[in-house]
């Protein structure tokens, strides 16, 4: 009978902790993906513009100014958030300016997806540590704060530890690469030594097989193509190599 009896924390000690979920970190990435489709969508269709900013990125990371534009333009930033940018709002300001801001609903729900999103992070890690009959849920009433109960874990800090490490996928475009290094990559431009606007350098590694393996540079577009929070499932696999592979939905 012991056996089958987990005992709780309140018989057997161990690990409680509340966590607070920084919602707005996620806000924050989709409104800098926002900030970088406007700039590429204004390019595309020739619409000079003079800034585009977060107004409050701390408290209210969703709201974007964009200043500079002709009121003459309001067609096509209609035409650009309706083709783009579904999920945001846009209102006219004084002095050319526009302000856009995530739908309240739209915005409740990526707020929501990040708690449910640490949730199942959080299980996955506290699995591995083969803890019987944890308890990870949420708590409170609308402050996104999740519950960890561990019975028998007497190392919160190293629970912390494994908690609290971060990770988020992003899938970018390659635009060019691999270069051998970070000053070949900025010499290959089309202006040697300038980076285009809407791209990005990354450090990597050149694929298996190329004439020279080993730590590559390549350059990527800022927008992800496809980011964590586009992911409903992924597992560990092997690609047609042999060689570790991620499968995703």
């Amino acid at each position: 009978m012991s056996k089958r009896i987990n005992l709780g924390l309140d018989l057997r000690g161990g690990t409680h902790l509340i966590l607070q979920v920084k919602v707005n970190d996620a806000v924050n990435v989709d409104a800098q993906n926002t900030m970088e489709v406007l700039k590429e969508q204004l390019r595309n269709r020739k619409i000079d513009y003079a800034d585009i900013s977060q107004t409050d990125q701390q408290n209210n990371p969703d709201h974007i100014i964009l200043k500079g534009v002709q009121s003459s333009a309001r067609g096509d930033l209609l035409s650009i958030m309706s083709d783009h940018l579904p999920e945001y709002d846009m209102t006219g300001g004084a002095d050319n300016t526009w302000n856009f801001a995530m739908k309240p609903s739209l915005l409740a729900d990526l707020k929501n997806k990040a708690v449910t999103q640490a949730i199942d992070t959080i299980r996955n890690r506290i699995d591995a540590l083969g803890v019987s009959e944890p308890t990870i849920q949420e708590h409170g009433l609308g402050q996104y704060q999740i519950l960890v109960q561990l019975p028998g874990v007497d190392d919160p800090e190293r629970v912390k530890a494994i908690i609290q490490s971060t990770a988020m996928l992003e899938i970018k475009q390659s635009l060019g690469g691999p270069y051998a290094s970070e000053q070949a990559a900025m010499q290959a431009q089309q202006t040697p030594g300038v980076i285009p606007s809407d791209a990005i350098l990354l450090p990597g590694h050149s694929a298996p097989g190329a004439e020279s393996e080993g730590q590559a540079w390549y350059l990527v577009s800022r927008v992800s193509a496809v980011s964590g929070k586009d992911l409903r499932d992924a597992q560990p696999s092997r690609d047609s190599n042999g060689q570790p592979s991620v499968t995703f939905t």
